[in-house]
């Protein structure tokens, strides 16, 4: 999996109330399912985020580039920075905060895949421990690096900063929560293998303890990163203080079963693949609940995904134009009435007008795109 897929599989997830600091109170193995700026809650701006910084991963744009496609899209969504935030980090037209968007989730996507691929059975036996240390130059480099890392449990050798990979230091070193840099917001700071025989000299290990820690490793494959974009919490339920509180700040954007905690958003993935026949959005605009149908979503993925789509004033649908349904459902830029339908219309970052049409009944009665906004019903 490379760095950009992983930033497309993220679970798109708006909250106008989380800053950074209260984002990284949420539980980690949820968070980093999820693709989210502070204080954003319009998810079709989060798609537009997501999309620049998964073309910055694959390496088909520059920052530059991203900047300037970035600001035209925020003025096709007809977004505005509040009073008094204007020019600051809190401007999503700033410099400033698309760069630390960009910056942050690639570089969580290619640490995740630095560690999982130093985490393999081989690598672990042959570069069992990292040392903490700077990789990218900063002006304003934060001095309190080793006061950090042994509060957080580490050890020092020779003024180095290593640990095993498996030592929990680097999770309490970051807060994130996530034993894979970055470790802290443009830190500069990250980690360079150490070699099996340093680690064993250093006392870091012994050679029978590295022999039975990679045998147990073998039996144990580390899981996909974003594997059903869900996260174990324990104990967790939704009447749970935990629970609501994240009940509080996502609303229907969530949903908690049997102590696990999951993006609502998956639930179309889980729909459109067949992984699950049948599903449920939580209550929308209109205060019900709306039923998500594979059937119905088998048959319309024929009719209008991708190339399917022949209607030449239709523009054929995506992923990620699926992944709107829950915004759509819950916030709709526009609702009308077509016959015994509710007809709800989304603006996309990319100049197009999503329609869903609902009836009380039977839920989803068709979704489609269009450039004009115009029905074609």
């Amino acid at each position: 999996m490379t760095a950009s897929e992983i930033l497309l599989q993220k679970a798109l997830v708006g909250s106008s109330r989380l800053d950074s600091s209260q984002w990284n109170q949420i539980q980690a193995g949820l968070r980093n399912r999820a693709f989210f700026s502070s204080r954003i809650a319009a998810v079709n701006i989060l798609a537009a985020m997501r999309k620049e910084a998964a073309e910055y991963a694959q390496g088909e744009t520059d920052l530059s580039k991203i900047r300037m496609e970035f600001r035209e899209k925020l003025k096709t969504l007809k977004y505005s920075p509040k009073p008094g935030e204007e020019g600051t980090i809190h401007d999503l037209f700033s410099q400033a905060r698309i760069d630390v968007i960009v910056k942050t989730n690639v570089a969580q996507a290619r640490g995740y895949m630095q560690f999982a691929e130093g985490m393999s059975p081989g690598a672990f036996a042959a570069f069992p421990a990292q040392e903490f240390t700077r990789v990218a130059h900063r002006r304003n480099k934060r001095a309190d690096w080793p006061e950090r890392w042994a509060k957080a449990g580490g050890k020092t050798y020779g003024g180095r900063m290593i640990a095993l990979k498996d030592d929990p230091v680097w999770v309490n070193l970051s807060v994130f929560g996530n034993p894979f840099p970055p470790f802290d917001w443009g830190s500069g700071m990250g980690v360079m293998d150490v070699d099996r025989k340093t680690a064993i000299q250093l006392g870091l290990v012994s050679d029978a303890a590295l022999r039975e820690k990679t045998a147990e490793m073998r039996g144990k494959p580390l899981p996909d990163f974003n594997e059903n974009m869900q996260a174990t919490v324990p104990n967790l339920r939704s009447d749970s203080l935990c629970g609501k509180i994240l009940k509080r700040e996502f609303e229907d954007q969530i949903a908690i079963e049997n102590s696990v905690v999951h993006w609502q958003g998956n639930l179309i993935k889980d729909v459109l693949s067949g992984k699950r026949k049948k599903a449920q959005l939580g209550l929308g605009y209109n205060g019900r609940p709306l039923p998500l149908s594979h059937n119905f979503f088998k048959e319309h993925l024929s009719k209008h995904y991708g190339e399917n789509e022949t209607n030449p004033n239709s523009i054929p649908l995506r992923d990620s134009d699926y992944e709107l349904i829950p915004a759509m459902w819950h916030k709709p830029d526009k609702v009308s009435k077509s016959r015994d339908r509710d007809h709800l219309e989304l603006e996309t970052f990319d100049g197009g007008i999503l329609h869903l049409f609902v009836s009380d009944i039977k839920g989803i009665r068709s979704f489609y795109k269009t450039k004009s906004g115009r029905s074609l019903q």
